[in-house]
């Protein structure tokens, strides 16, 4: 298969980092346009019932959406974003949370595998015997459930996995991770160890890729690469590569505040409901962050935060939920909810 040409399914929300520090994005909390069955391959083509509280919505009830906080601020307030990559379906291969604390000027990721399963929801119901990949798109056909829009449902939902608050969220798809981190000059990156990947089909004649370990400057394409490679190693090692490519987008960008105004020409790949009008500020605030401070977190994976379990979609991890609100609590502990 052709991966340049085959559905974009393993996509790294990286670029949205522009949107951690609220360098652009759409302002209105808006989705893009997606379809349940977007996708040809089976775990996309329908989508089951979700398991819902007794006694069950009625599937036309229209619930309110909750109240919105009032705002907070956001350099003296430690707060969250859910980071959600995706293909054109919009299926979120990449769901990484991200927490913020400007006053220990400190940032923490954590990422949990597309292939988990059985995931809680708000309302009590569970998202039974599906991926968690396929959750925006489900709530995004599912208007009257979510009128908050499926970005939101999706932070939502993270959250009631979590047991944290998640504050804002951020999406964006293979083109726009191209166009932010060309419009960022590329990025600078430490690579940890050496990957190689000796199937990848980078076009019908370039086949296989390598990243020696050590610094190197990634622009778009090859940063795309470095995110959605994983036939050298494992889906949990590509998320560990996603921070670590976020990390380096971090602190590049409060290294260089200039780069924010190119970030801004690129902002219709991004779609978020952070609040831009405090951009000039939380910028001055992170600006002093040490370079040390932007880390990564946790992989939510097995066997430590999940279990391979058999499911009708294929792969399928059961998350440990103890386990996983445990490191959530220690790495987000201002965001914690019961």
């Amino acid at each position: 298969m052709n991966r340049t040409t085959a559905p974009l399914r393993r996509l790294l929300a990286v670029a949205a980092v522009a949107s951690l520090l609220a360098a652009c994005g759409n302002p209105a909390p808006a989705s893009p346009a997606v379809s349940a069955t977007a996708s040809g391959t089976p775990e996309a083509l329908a989508f089951p019932a979700v398991e819902s509280p007794s006694p069950s919505p009625s599937p036309e009830a229209s619930p309110s959406p909750s109240p919105s906080p009032p705002p907070i601020d956001l350099t003296t307030t430690p707060f969250t974003v859910l980071v959600l990559g995706g293909d054109d379906g919009f299926r979120t291969d990449s769901i990484i949370v991200a927490g913020i604390d400007p006053v220990k000027r400190r940032v923490t990721f954590v990422s949990l595998p597309r292939d988990t399963i059985d995931v809680p929801l708000p309302d009590g119901g569970v998202f039974r015997q599906q991926k968690v990949n396929a959750f925006y798109d489900f709530a995004a056909a599912s208007p009257a459930r979510y009128p908050q829009g499926a970005g939101r449902a999706t932070a939502d939902m993270m959250g009631k996995l979590l047991r944290i608050h998640i504050d804002f969220y951020a999406a964006t798809s293979f083109a726009g991770f191209t166009n932010l981190v060309n419009a960022m000059g590329g990025v600078r990156v430490n690579v940890p160890r050496t990957v190689v990947d000796p199937r990848y089909q980078v076009t019908s004649t370039n086949i296989g890729i390598r990243f020696n370990a050590g610094v190197q400057v990634m622009g778009g394409a090859r940063a795309l690469i470095y995110a959605r490679t994983r036939q050298g190693d494992n889906d949990f090692e590509r998320a560990r590569r996603q921070q670590v490519f976020l990390a380096a987008a971090g602190n590049q960008l409060l290294s260089k505040p200039a780069l924010f105004s190119a970030l801004l020409a690129a902002r219709g790949n991004l779609i978020t409901d952070f609040p831009l009008a405090q951009v000039p500020a939380l910028v001055s605030a992170l600006g002093s962050i040490p370079s040390g401070s932007i880390v990564s977190g946790a992989v939510l994976g097995p066997s430590q935060y999940s279990t391979q379990t058999a499911c009708s979609c294929g792969y399928a991890l059961e998350p440990n939920l103890a386990a996983m609100r445990k490191i959530a609590a220690s790495l987000f502990p201002w965001a914690v909810t019961r």
